[in-house]
Order: C-alpha cells, then sequence, then structure tokens
C-alpha cells in the first residue's frame, strides 16, 4: 500500500491515474491531455506497471492502457475517496469532452 500512495503522491501520476481509471487511453492521449512529453508518461506507466495496476491492450502498433479490474476492485475505498475532489471531477468533465484515438488511423486506412 505504501507504494501506492508513492506513486500517487505525484501530481502527474494521481492525473494519469484518474484517466486510466475513467476509460482506456493510448500513450499519445495522455501526453496530448496532460501537456506532457511522450518520455515522460510512458516513465510514469512505467511505475503504474512495477504495481500491476494496469491493463494492456495491443491494437495493430498502438498500445491502450487503463487500469485493471483488479485493481480497480482492490482499491475501491481509495478511488471512493479521490472520486470526491475536485481534481478527479474536473478531470473527467474535461475527458468528457476529450477526442482520444487521434494517432490512430481511421478504420480502413
Amino acid at each position: 500500500m505504501v507504494d501506492i500512495f508513492k506513486l500517487l503522491a505525484d501530481e502527474n501520476r494521481i492525473k494519469i491515474f484518474i484517466m486510466l481509471f475513467h476509460d482506456e487511453y493510448c500513450v499519445c492521449d495522455v501526453e496530448r491531455f496532460l501537456n506532457m512529453k511522450q518520455a515522460n508518461v510512458s516513465k510514469h506507466l512505467v511505475k503504474f506497471k512495477a504495481l500491476n495496476l494496469l491493463a494492456i491492450r495491443k491494437e495493430q502498433k498502438w498500445i491502450h492502457y487503463a487500469i485493471s479490474d483488479q485493481a480497480k476492485k482492490d482499491l475501491t475505498h481509495l478511488v471512493e475517496y479521490i472520486k470526491t475532489h475536485a481534481l478527479y471531477l474536473g478531470l473527467t468533465t474535461q475527458l468528457s469532452v476529450f477526442e482520444k484515438n487521434i494517432c490512430l488511423p481511421k478504420r480502413g486506412e
């Protein structure tokens, strides 16, 4: 549990956690939404992966990340706490209108 709190103590990682809890995103979505460099997003995702928090799905050459169902289940109380804060509410409101997967080719291309 200490490692989870260390992970979420970083502002960018808590934002990534909220994003990936909300939906599935590729690295390019995360970097565009949070205005971060791809290398930084990848470094943060390595930390999530090391704690077995990610569900990973490959589509062609793109990889999509989300918080795994098991992690959601294990962290239910923590997530309920996070959901009550303005940061969560603000990010999920922005995510509801965010156009994701613009880096992927359109179907049929």
